[in-house]
């Protein structure tokens, strides 16, 4: 489905999708087609839902013309060793 038909269907509310199709350009992800897996109510349960999504399922507004998300490295994770005396 394309975005401009998710936002007519679901307009000015959090939805929880699948990206289907997309493409990257400048280090963005410009996201083409999603299917809809559920709209949500509120801004709680989007959050929620957000920090549960996994592979291709993410959490956007409709309020937005656009699907176009930042992609960032995830930074090295570095531990300091902790030794005992």
């Amino acid at each position: 489905m394309l975005w401009t038909e998710v936002r007519n269907l679901f307009p000015d509310q959090f939805v929880l999708l699948e990206e289907l199709k997309s493409h990257y350009e400048d280090s963005k992800l410009h996201i083409e087609e999603v299917a809809v897996i559920k709209p949500i109510q509120d801004a709680q349960e989007a959050m929620k839902e957000l920090f549960t999504a996994k592979n291709e399922r993410f959490v956007y507004h409709t309020s937005n013309e656009n699907i176009i998300i930042e992609v960032r490295a995830k930074p090295m994770i570095r531990r300091i060793p902790s030794h005992e005396s």
